[in-house]
């Protein structure tokens, strides 16, 4: 019979390591950096690198739904058409792994929920910046392999984790985005983020990166892989900041930190979680109404609410995607109302040079009124969206006056029919993600103060 002793350390083995630290108790802070500034010429790229974004988003919604079929890494590698990219509204955070410590520029991604980086030996990883960080296992004091039989392979979607487990290579894993992927095996690790260090915290030792532009990724959902989950820091929030504002870098503070102190002009309304989508990581809200100016808009339960068919509908909040996606039909509705509203002070101009759909022209760079908008959500909440968030030059002659303007809101995909807010729509506002409490709230904010 096997010893007590010999039992409770198979237990310990195999449930979660918990993270205890000043940091996780007081709460932590980290910077955020945006990757490309938006800019008249740069929207066409922003929106090609949504639809990767895109893709990975439908992915993960057919995973949730248990969907998903993955072909192991070889012919994953091969069947990547387009990386998912790093791209014009993606922001990265410092992070650091291993003792001695390793520096890392990680995707942040609320829409996701594995943390990963690159590790050797990496027979596929990104170059840059150079050298590449990548972590070597053996030099580290605090690095240990996560067995396949573990709680932690057990979190990974099945379609991402081996039929067999094999021992000796511990709980191998490919994780797909769609229009990317790592490759690699789970491991745990001391972990930095900010001012806040943490022992065994579990990660993807990625051997092969096949995601474009990035050496990392932090997910920051509501899954059990995700940082926010495995410190059970139970909150967060950022403030992201625009162009503007120069695009410095942007606040993201978790745990006891995290909390809005701007008084009456706080909105919130409850998280949600989709019905039919119960291993979805991302952000629900429900998203009630839409004005344009004056003119309340005839959006009903149905326009943008769960479904039964397809990726579940719904609203996310997501920090991946530059641009905010409707469902067709509330987008429609908000054409219709910026074209009848617009009619007599511009022309509209062609967007598909922009890869946009509204487009309007500009004289001489004078200044058009552009109707307001605003977002209605459960509960009572009201987002006055600012103009530049929703609504920008596309395009400039050479003395730098804008000559074509652009609604930067976008229908929804045929294969994705969630609605999205992105986070051009998110910048000078800080955002709180409150995960124990079920609520998501947000107010004006100077980002650079917090």
């Amino acid at each position: 019979m096997a010893s007590t002793a010999a039992i409770l350390a198979l237990i310990l083995l195999l449930l979660p390591p918990i993270a205890l630290a000043a940091g996780d108790r007081n709460g932590f802070r980290a910077t955020l950096t945006r990757i490309h500034q938006l800019s008249p010429g740069k929207h066409s790229e922003a929106v090609r690198r949504d639809g990767h974004r895109l893709a990975f988003l439908s992915y993960a919604a057919t995973a949730a739904a248990g969907k998903a079929t993955t072909t192991g890494t070889n012919s994953s590698a091969a069947n990547v058409q387009a990386q998912l990219e790093n791209g014009a509204g993606a922001y990265n955070m410092n992070i650091s792994l291993g003792t001695p410590p390793l520096d890392f520029p990680v995707i942040v991604d609320t829409g996701s929920d594995l943390i990963w980086a690159q590790c050797a030996p990496c027979t596929r990883c990104f170059p840059r910046p150079t050298p590449a960080p990548v972590l070597q296992p053996a030099r580290s004091s605090t690095f240990s392999r996560l067995p396949c039989n573990g709680s932690f392979c057990q979190y990974l979607p099945t379609s991402f984790r081996p039929r067999t487990c094999n021992a000796t290579a511990g709980c191998a894993y490919n994780y797909t985005y769609g229009s990317g992927y790592t490759a690699g095996y789970l491991a745990t690790e001391t972990l930095t983020v900010g001012d806040g260090t943490f022992p065994k915290v579990a990660f993807g030792c990625s051997t092969e990166n096949g995601v474009d532009n990035s050496s990392g990724l932090v997910g920051l959902g509501r899954g059990p892989l995700s940082l926010v989950s495995q410190l059970a820091v139970g909150r967060f929030s950022y403030c992201l900041r625009s162009d503007v504002a120069d695009g410095g870098a942007s606040p993201i503070l978790f745990g006891s930190l995290a909390k809005l102190t701007e008084g009456s002009s706080v909105q919130s309304t409850p998280l949600l979680k989709n019905p039919y989508l119960q291993r979805s990581t991302h952000y629900y809200v429900n998203l009630t109404g839409i004005a344009v100016d004056s003119t309340e808009l005839p959006v009903t339960g149905s326009t943008f609410g769960f479904t039964q068919t397809g990726l579940g509908g719904g609203t996310i909040v997501d920090s991946g995607t530059t641009y905010t996606y409707l469902a067709k039909d509330g987008y429609a509705m908000v054409k219709q109302a910026f074209l009848s509203q617009m009619a007599n002070a511009t022309t509209t101009a062609s967007g598909a040079p922009y890869d946009l759909d509204l487009c309007f022209k500009v004289s001489g760079g004078k200044a058009v009124r552009v109707p307001r908008l605003a977002l209605r959500f459960a509960g009572g909440a009201k987002y006055d969206v600012p103009v530049q968030n929703y609504f920008a030059g596309v395009e400039a002659d050479s003395q730098g006056r804008v000559t074509v303007a652009c609604l930067l809101v976008l229908p929804a995909t045929d294969d994705l029919s969630i609605s999205i807010i992105g986070n051009l729509m998110q910048m000078d506002m800080h955002l709180l993600y409150d995960i124990d409490g079920g609520m998501f709230s947000f107010a004006p904010a100077d980002c650079a103060k917090l």
